[in-house]
């Protein structure tokens, strides 16, 4: 909420809470990401989803091959039963970002904790 307080959306929070977690800052990184926010501006891929696979891959390029990739993409799909925003949001697009959003963002940051073996 505080990243959202700032103007972040949800592919920066998605970054930040994982630069965080690897100790370090990346502002640049951080205002690049804006480029995926509400599916690159177009509806299409999640920002969440998008930023979650780059993510994997900066904390461990080597752990996060096509398989990790893929896995992560599959159980987006399976658990939020689209991977397109405009699906996600549906028909109420403002108020699914503020129910809906924020719940995607914590599952998924959660699955590339598991992905990556976070503790």
């Amino acid at each position: 909420m505080d990243l959202r307080m700032k103007g972040y959306c949800c592919s920066q929070i998605v970054m930040q809470m994982g630069l965080d977690h690897l100790g370090k800052e990346n502002p640049d990184l951080i205002a690049a990401s804006a480029g995926l926010c509400d599916g690159m501006y177009s509806g299409k891929t999640c920002g969440i989803l998008s930023a979650a696979i780059c993510l994997l891959y900066l904390a461990d390029p080597e752990e996060a091959s096509m398989s990790a990739v893929s896995d992560l993409t599959d159980w987006f799909e399976a658990t939020f039963e689209a991977t397109d925003c405009t699906e996600l949001l549906g028909e109420d697009p403002a108020g699914a970002k503020m129910r809906k959003c924020p719940m995607m963002l914590e599952a998924t940051f959660q699955m590339v904790e598991e992905l990556l073996d976070w503790d």
